[in-house]
C-alpha cells in the first residue's frame, strides 16, 4: 500500500511518503510545496481515468499501486501516491512543478480540513 504523511510547517506543505517501500517507489523522500502555490484541497474521489490517462514519467505503476510523476494528457504533470483512490486528498497547485499532487492519506477529510486551515491563514 503507499501512503503519505502530510503537514504544515512554516509556510509549505511537506509530503512524505511513509516507509522506505513507499519512497523508493515514489523516487521521492520528500516533497516541500509553498502553501502560496496551493489553491484548492480536495477529498473527491479520484477517476481511474486521472491515473489511467497518464504516462508515468518517474516512479512506479503497478495497478492498483501508483506512485510518483506522471503525464496527465489534461493536467500536465501530475504527481501520486495511492492505492486507493477513495483514500486520497486532491491538491490543485499553480506555479509549482506538479499541476496536481494526488495522495493517499490515513484520515483524508482531517488533511484536507489541515491544508484549508493553513490556506486561510496565508
Amino acid at each position: 500500500m503507499v501512503s503519505v504523511t502530510v503537514k504544515v510547517h512554516g509556510k509549505s506543505l511537506i509530503i512524505e511518503p511513509k516507509g522506505r517501500v513507499s519512497k523508493l517507489a515514489a523516487l521521492k523522500r520528500r516533497l516541500a510545496i509553498p502553501l502560496d502555490c496551493v489553491r484548492k484541497a480536495s477529498t473527491a474521489h479520484v477517476p481511474k481515468s486521472k491515473i489511467y490517462r497518464s504516462i508515468r514519467v518517474g516512479g512506479t505503476a503497478l495497478p492498483p499501486h501508483y506512485a510518483g510523476r506522471f503525464y496527465n494528457f489534461d493536467d500536465g504533470l501530475i504527481f501520486c501516491a495511492l492505492s486507493d483512490p477513495d483514500k486520497c486528498v486532491s491538491l490543485t497547485l499553480e506555479g509549482f512543478r506538479y499541476k496536481e499532487i494526488i495522495v493517499q492519506v490515513d484520515d483524508k477529510e482531517e488533511v484536507a480540513a489541515m491544508v484549508r486551515k493553513a490556506l486561510a491563514g496565508i
